[in-house]
């Protein structure tokens, strides 16, 4: 159970820095915002690989709020 409880704390990390960065995005300065949108991409990627890998492993689906992520496949 520990290997899933750690899988699930780091997408959870991963998601609250992608808050956080989108929050970056809506303060910084004109010349920053497509740094801030190229993290945030990256993030979201990352979030997504880690979902998929997560819910193929355990056979779990990680919560219902995500669904709009699966049907652009």
């Amino acid at each position: 159970m520990e290997k899933i409880d750690e899988k699930i704390k780091k997408y959870n990390q991963i998601k609250i820095d992608l808050l956080k960065i989108v929050k970056c995005i809506d303060c910084c300065a004109e010349d920053e915002k497509e740094l801030y949108q190229n993290i945030a991409i990256e993030y979201s990627k990352e979030l997504k690989r880690l979902k998929k890998s997560i819910e193929s492993a355990y056979d779990v689906k990680i919560c219902g709020c995500c669904f709009y992520l699966d049907e652009k496949e």
